[in-house]
């Protein structure tokens, strides 16, 4: 019996590396009438430029159920295997709707599909868990169960650099977007623990923000794990990343930037940190 672990593309690991022993199934991004899959057909950077430079407004979407389907179906090689998925929030995408669709396609009693209730960094912490587990033999149910554990100690907290990609998205009002790039303000945002991104704050420059970002992630302290998260901007990341190993030099501190699907919502220049609480930190 084997136990194999599938997540999608908005998971984000330290380093950038994806495990070799990881299923991946990329969410979609399209500009007009062209659909890149997620990491797939463009790189983070490669995405960047073309987002910088298009006028069209870029939207997102899930992957559709067959690809989850025929996904599920490749791993499970024997009668006994076993398949657990975690996937980006469910409320900030369509894809654990999807994958859940592609289970019960598939085998319900066989493919375990989890809502992360995170993103990026947050979301890898959660699968290289279950895939060190999956590693050591532990049964599926055993895994979800100390997922869903793991994922009430993870935040993410995140700074951007302009409300401008949102405006474009339709997350902000227009005139909200406006307004804040005359006042150079650069909002702050986690996500909560029920998988809602919410504002947490606003800064008038960027130094503010990244003191008020830290500011966000030491209130959360003890901490086990961390992470730093970028869009176009390695610089600011890895000034984050210095001065988070500076308070925690006994923590391996990973630099990573988000994938376009993200980058599509964040826009360039948006920072991030991702973390885990200890068990006792609550």
């Amino acid at each position: 019996m084997a136990v194999r672990v599938v997540t999608d593309s908005t998971a984000d690991f330290p380093g950038s590396a994806v495990p070799e022993a990881l299923t991946v199934v990329p969410l979609r991004v399209h500009f007009g009438d062209l659909e890149l899959r997620d990491r797939v057909d463009c790189t983070d950077d490669e995405f960047v430029v073309r987002l910088t430079r298009s006028d069209a407004i870029p939207r997102t979407s899930a992957p559709p159920p067959g690809e989850f389907a025929e996904a599920y179906r490749g791993l499970l090689r024997e009668p006994a295997d076993q398949v657990v998925s975690i996937h980006i929030a469910e409320r900030l995408s369509g894809t654990f709707q999807s994958a859940r669709t592609a289970a019960d396609l598939v085998d319900r009693d066989r493919v375990h599909v989890v809502d992360s209730r995170t993103v990026t960094m947050g979301l890898g912490f959660l699968v290289c868990d279950a895939l060190v587990r999956a590693a050591r033999g532990e049964p599926a149910a055993a895994i979800v169960e100390a997922v869903l554990r793991l994922r009430r100690r993870t935040g993410v907290v995140c700074l951007l650099d302009t409300l401008r990609f949102l405006e474009r998205g339709g997350r902000v009002g227009r005139v909200q977007a406006l307004l804040g790039g005359m006042l150079s303000i650069k909002p702050l945002a986690a996500i909560g623990r029920d998988g809602v991104m919410e504002p947490i704050g606003r800064a008038r420059s960027r130094a503010q923000g990244r003191a008020r970002l830290l500011e966000a992630v030491w209130a959360r302290e003890p901490i086990e794990q961390l992470g730093v998260l970028h869009v176009a901007n390695p610089a600011g990341a890895a000034e984050l990343g210095a001065a988070v190993a500076a308070r925690h030099p006994q923590l391996s501190v990973g630099i990573g930037q988000a994938s376009p699907v993200i980058a599509s919502h964040a826009g360039p220049g948006t920072l991030g940190i991702c973390f885990v609480g200890t068990p006792d930190g609550g």
